[in-house]
């Protein structure tokens, strides 16, 4: 009996569905990026505004809401460039990896684990300092990834 679902089909699946989130998630960091570059800092205040304030009248404690809304009265232009350029560079970086992974280009595997396993390390300290789940997630989420990444490799690197 053939099994369809053999240990290179559950690492192929697994590889390209997470580059496929990864993809999606680096255009939405571009995206958001580029339109930090173009929105003022009392624009983007007044945009969570309108968002924060119809719904802190629902439920003054929403602590979503009060965050963002504490977030737009201590922004600076330079905190918002700063964000801006991290957002361009982490989002265009993960693009440029995905992109040659994708195409299985052996060379980019090391890197790929390298700049993968940094950005973890940087995501641990976020986490250490805010304890945030969400952070923990994509944590989760990029130590997974970064496993399927060794595991995509050490098969490529056996089949070349």
């Amino acid at each position: 009996m053939n099994r369809i679902f053999t240990k290179d089909a559950i690492i192929d699946i697994g590889f390209y569905g997470g580059l496929a989130i990864k993809a999606i998630n680096a255009v939405m960091e571009v995206l958001g990026g580029v339109m930090l570059m173009l929105i003022t800092p009392d624009g983007l205040s007044q945009i969570i505004r309108q968002i924060a304030l119809p719904e802190l009248r629902e439920d003054p404690t929403d602590p979503v809401m009060n965050y963002l809304l504490g977030l737009c009265q201590n922004f600076s232009s330079s905190t918002q460039a700063s964000i801006a350029v991290y957002m361009l560079l982490h989002g265009a970086t993960k693009l440029a990896i995905i992109w040659f992974l994708w195409k299985k280009i052996l060379w980019t595997y090391p890197l790929a684990m390298g700049i993968f396993a940094v950005f973890i390390g940087y995501e641990i300290y976020g986490y250490m300092h805010s304890q945030s789940l969400l952070v923990l997630l994509i944590i989760t989420l990029d130590a997974a990834i970064l496993t399927l990444i060794i595991l995509e490799y050490i098969r490529l690197k056996k089949i070349r």
